[in-house]
């Protein structure tokens, strides 16, 4: 028998008997509680749990609008059923405008159990939806590792903190620490040790400051501290120094004693900033000081926010660089899981610096970005990923060529005459063209976003959410938007076989796009265990080491010629 616990709101104890035999006969073992008043009521629902709650319509003491009224107070989804003698049609459409869900006649209870049976399955297909959400908004405002707020919480936080900080006239500070030759740590005991050593740290830093201080974890070896309500400005140097006590012992990893040092960046409002943007952008300055000096920390001084003159020189050696084609683009395959066909290429950046060597996008897309010379390497970067993917189409290989988009692009009002263009001048057929976008970049104005990617859509262009589950939107949030794609972020790949969380975030993801019709890319796959999850998973495309490194253009199309591939 199938179990079912039933809530019955009925004054008359022969009526509700009569409702749990019928229940009975349909094979359901009922657990049930009858109660007529709202007291009653309200008592069982928040003491218990129930599977459904079946109500008559008129009782002495209060009716089915009551009775709706108190379950809606409680946030609980729960099917709501009227079982009632009399009730007229006006009445009945009344009562379910007001949230039932079904009514049932008492004197005709053929419909009870298909009823039922309805409303207990839609009950369980929201419950899962929401677990789903739920999951998605983890992922979205938690970092997987430490599970502290992630950059795109953090910079919430820290906006609402300046609006109460500004309105009850007291000082915040803003830390970002960034721990000092991380990458050996990951180098030499692995990802797994590396991983379970930022743990240590945000739990170090958790223990030294205040409750409502806020820790979080900005990405890679990058953490930052908002302490929400100093009483002056000259208790931060008592906090930075707790910090720097926080790391002052090793840190025990797999019984190897890990020694680290940080780099702190401070600034605070209103001596510093005015604003959460200007506080973010001030302590990432003193920071970078910070780890130029060796300092252990500094706090943000006017003269510190001229940039570096190694910053200003390769500004100034890209727009070179374009102009003299130092430039060049590799290559990373993109493998169809059903076909187990090569389906499109990734085209990234690199330069050829003739002073310090091959420098991949880390290095100068971020000098790029806010400046007028993103357009020009787009530009640049559009034409020779088509002329590539056309060389290759006149020989008979057919690919998508995937060409990442920049937040200012993405804004860009020149941006589809641009593309128009690259598209013409290369004579490729607009469906050959696949834009990766991240995130963020649709967050910064989503209604322009919103315009500019339905238009792309139009022209036959394909549309990708680059790095998805790193920063603001949502499935739910992207279903209106005419997106071809999802890639889900490499984070989440490469640890997912010894972290069930975010395998379970990869399933969540990978059902929920097919849900809205959207193809699912997995990037960053290095090992055959992990490809092999994400067919079971039904993952349609993946990208990473274990199918090929980014290679450049002559590299890559022997190794096209040449590859087989099987699972």
């Amino acid at each position: 028998m199938k179990p079912l616990r039933a809530l019955i709101v009925e004054d008359s104890e022969d009526d509700a008997e009569l409702l749990v035999n019928e229940l009975r006969h349909a094979d359901y073992n009922v657990l049930h509680t009858r109660v007529d008043t709202a007291v009653g009521l309200k008592n069982e629902l928040s003491k218990s749990t129930w599977d459904i709650v079946f109500s008559d319509f008129t009782m002495p003491q209060f009716d089915a609008f009551d009775a709706l009224e108190i379950l809606h107070s409680t946030k609980l989804d729960i099917p709501f059923i009227i079982v009632s003698g009399t009730i007229g049609e006006d009445r009945a459409v009344n009562v379910m405008k007001a949230g039932a869900h079904d009514y049932v006649l008492k004197g005709n209870l053929k419909r009870l159990v298909p009823a039922i049976q309805r409303e207990l399955r839609e009950a369980e297909v929201r419950h899962e939806r929401r677990q789903a959400d739920e999951i998605i908004y983890s992922f979205a405002y938690t970092d997987q590792v430490t599970q502290l707020p992630n950059r795109a919480r953090f910079h919430e936080l820290v906006r609402d903190t300046v609006v109460e900080a500004q309105n009850g006239k007291w000082p915040i500070g803003l830390l970002l620490l960034d721990l000092d030759r991380f990458r050996e740590v990951n180098d030499t005991l692995g990802h797994d040790s590396g991983d379970a050593l930022l743990k240590e740290v945000g739990q170090r830093l958790l223990d030294v400051l205040f409750d409502a201080d806020i820790v979080a974890r900005l990405g890679g070896d990058e953490f930052g501290v908002l302490l929400t309500h100093l009483a002056s400005i000259s208790d931060l140097h008592g906090v930075i120094k707790k910090l720097q006590g926080a790391f002052s012992l090793p840190f025990m990893i797999d019984g190897v004693p890990i020694g680290v040092e940080v780099s702190i960046g401070v600034a605070t409002m209103p001596e510093h900033a005015d604003n959460a943007d200007k506080l973010l952008q001030l302590a990432d300055i003193a920071m970078y000081r910070a780890k130029q000096m060796s300092s252990g920390y500094v706090i943000y001084e006017p003269r510190f926010n001229l940039h570096s003159m190694e910053r200003l020189g390769l500004m100034a050696e890209l727009r070179d660089g374009i102009e003299q084609h130092q430039l060049l683009l590799h290559y990373q395959p993109k493998l169809d899981l059903r076909t187990h066909h090569i389906v499109g290429l990734e085209a990234l950046a690199r330069w050829q610096h003739p002073r310090l060597g091959l420098l991949y996008p880390d290095k100068f897309i971020g000098i790029a970005e806010p400046t007028g010379l993103i357009n020009p390497l787009t530009r640049w970067v559009l034409c020779e990923a088509l002329h590539y993917c056309q060389d290759e189409a006149l020989k008979g290989i057919k690919l998508r060529m995937c060409v990442n988009l920049s937040a200012r692009s993405l804004h860009d009002p020149l941006l589809l005459s641009m593309i128009d263009d690259a598209l013409k001048i290369t004579s490729t057929d607009s469906s050959q063209l696949m834009l990766e976008i991240t995130e963020s970049a649709i967050f910064i104005d989503p209604v322009r976003a919103e315009e500019v990617i339905t238009d792309l859509s139009l022209r036959g262009i394909g549309l990708s959410i680059d790095d998805f589950g790193t920063g603001f939107t949502s499935l739910a949030s992207i279903k209106s938007l005419p997106v071809n794609e999802i890639k889900i972020d490499k984070s989440f790949i490469m640890d997912m076989m010894t972290n069930k969380k975010d395998a379970m975030i990869v399933r969540s993801v990978i059902e929920l796009g097919h849900n809205l019709g959207i193809m699912v890319v997995a990037e960053g796959v290095e090992t055959k265990e992990i490809l092999d999850a994400l067919v079971d998973f039904g993952c349609d495309v993946i990208q990473g080491y274990y199918i090929s490194r980014p290679l450049p253009a002559e590299t890559l199309k022997k190794w096209l010629s040449d590859f087989a591939f099987s699972i």
